[in-house]
C-alpha cells in the first residue's frame, strides 16, 4: 500500500485522487468534514503515482528571481463592487476567455456548498468573485485542466497555494497556456461547521439561498457576512442579514483558526517561492489617495515572466501601480495558529448538538460581542475607517 502524506498534513487538493490510474483513491470527509484520501485496497496497484503527486509530501518548487507587486483595480466599479478586493482576478480571467480559454474557480452551489467548476464566457466569470471561506472540492478539475492544456487551450486555474501546488505536481510541468492563480490564505475553515452555520441561520431567515462572505454593501473597509434569500435579491441589495467580523459567529471562528484544517496550521505554500504566475490579496492602505476609495484594491504579486507578459496584455481594463514588495508580507506568511485546546470536542459537539446549543457554545452572541458591533458600526456611520486605517499603515510601516 502507498505511503501518502499524513492526514494532519493533508491539504486535501485532491491530487492524489486524480492521478490514480485504478480509481482506487476518493476523497471523502473525516470527523472535522475535511476532505481525505482513501484508499480501496482491492483497487490499488501499489503503482506509487499518488506519492509523486502529494505536495504534503513534496510540495513543487519554483525559483522567482525578480518578483514584483502591484496594486491593481479593475476599471468596472461595478465588478470591483462586486469582487473581494480591487476585481484584479476578473482582469485575468476575462483575458483568457477572450484567448478562447476556459477558467477554473471557487463557486457556491445552490444547497450552499463549495466546489470548482469552470466557465467559458465572461459572464460566467461573475460565480468566482468574491471569496469562499470554506474549502472547496477539486473533483475531476485537475483532469480536465491537463487535458484542455494538452490541446494547447488556454487555462486559467484559481485557488489556495496548497491547490495551486498540488496542481503543478499533478501536471509535472509547466505550461505556456496556463495562468494559476493563488490568493493570500489565512486558513481554510470546516465545510462540515459552516453547513452547521447554515442550518442555524436558516432558523431565523428562511431559506438562503446565496452567501456573500465579504460584501462590500458598507465599503471595502467595512466588509460583512450578508445573506440573501435569492441570487436576485443579492443583485438588487435586499439582504436579510449583515454582520461583520466581529459578531458574525461563522467569521469569529474561523478568524479564530479554531475551525482551520490541522495542515493549515504550519503552511509549506505560503512563500515568496510561489509555483503559478500571480497571488492576489487585500491591500487596506496603498498610499495613493486616487486608490484609496473604500471601493477595493488587489495587491497582485507577479512571479514570472510569462505572469509579467500577461499582466501587460490586460492593462486597458485596469489602474495599475507598483507597490514596493519589501512591504508586502502578505505572500510570504507565517500562520501562528495553534491547535485550540477544545478542538476535539469541538467537532465532537458539532455532530452532536444542535446548531442553536453549538452556536451558543462556542460563539455565543452575548452582550460584549454586541458591544463590539455598535462601537464598529458607529465607526462606520462617522466614516473613521479610513483614518484608523491609515495610522495602522503608518505602525506597521513605521513611516
Amino acid at each position: 500500500m502507498p505511503k501518502l502524506v499524513e492526514w494532519n498534513n493533508c491539504c486535501g487538493c485532491g491530487a492524489c485522487a486524480g492521478i490514480c490510474p485504478k480509481t482506487a483513491i476518493t476523497m471523502q470527509p473525516n470527523n472535522e468534514g475535511f476532505l481525505h484520501p482513501v484508499i480501496d485496497s482491492s483497487l490499488c496497484i501499489e503503482c506509487g503515482s499518488c506519492e509523486k503527486v502529494c505536495p504534503g509530501l513534496s510540495p513543487a518548487k519554483s525559483e522567482n528571481n525578480n518578483p514584483k507587486a502591484f496594486i491593481v483595480q479593475h476599471k468596472d466599479d461595478d465588478i470591483r463592487y462586486q469582487s473581494t478586493s480591487g476585481g484584479a482576478f476578473t482582469a485575468i480571467a476575462e483575458e483568457v476567455i477572450k484567448r478562447g480559454g476556459v477558467v477554473f474557480g471557487a463557486v457556491m452551489t445552490e444547497d450552499l456548498k463549495v466546489r470548482h467548476e469552470y466557465v467559458d464566457s465572461i459572464e460566467g466569470i461573475a460565480r468566482f468573485r468574491n471569496s469562499k471561506y470554506v474549502q472547496s472540492e477539486i473533483g475531476d478539475c485537475f483532469k480536465d485542466v491537463k487535458a484542455r492544456l494538452n490541446s494547447d487551450q488556454w487555462v486559467c486555474f484559481s485557488g489556495t497555494p496548497c491547490q495551486i501546488n498540488g496542481l503543478y505536481k499533478y501536471l509535472g510541468k509547466d505550461y505556456e497556456n496556463l495562468i494559476a492563480v493563488d490568493v493570500v490564505c489565512k486558513s481554510v475553515p470546516s465545510p462540515l461547521v459552516f453547513q452547521k452555520y447554515m442550518e442555524y441561520k436558516k432558523q431565523g431567515e428562511g431559506n438562503i439561498m446565496d452567501v456573500v462572505f465579504r460584501d462590500k454593501k458598507r465599503g471595502f473597509l467595512y466588509c460583512t457576512m450578508a445573506h440573501y434569500l435569492s441570487h436576485e435579491k443579492r443583485n438588487q441589495g435586499y439582504d436579510c442579514y449583515r454582520r461583520g467580523s466581529e459578531s458574525d459567529e461563522w467569521l469569529r471562528l474561523f478568524l479564530s483558526g479554531r475551525i482551520s484544517r490541522r495542515s493549515c496550521m504550519n503552511c509549506p505554500f505560503q512563500t515568496m517561492e510561489r509555483v503559478g504566475e500571480f497571488t492576489l490579496g487585500d491591500i487596506w492602505e496603498t498610499g495613493h489617495a486616487e486608490f484609496d476609495d473604500n471601493k477595493g484594491s488587489t495587491l497582485v504579486h507577479v512571479w514570472n515572466k510569462k505572469a509579467y507578459a500577461f499582466l501587460e496584455s490586460i492593462k486597458e481594463n485596469i489602474r495599475s501601480a507598483e507597490y514596493p514588495i519589501e512591504r508586502s508580507r502578505g505572500a510570504n506568511r507565517t500562520n501562528t495558529m495553534q491547535i485550540c485546546a477544545d478542538r476535539k470536542k469541538l467537532f465532537e459537539d458539532v455532530s452532536k448538538l444542535d446548531s442553536n446549543a453549538f452556536f451558543l457554545k462556542y460563539a455565543p452572541y452575548n452582550t460584549k460581542i454586541k458591544l463590539k458591533q455598535f462601537g464598529r458600526y458607529a465607526i462606520w456611520r462617522l466614516h473613521l475607517h479610513n483614518a484608523i486605517r491609515h495610522a495602522k499603515h503608518l505602525i506597521i510601516h513605521k513611516r
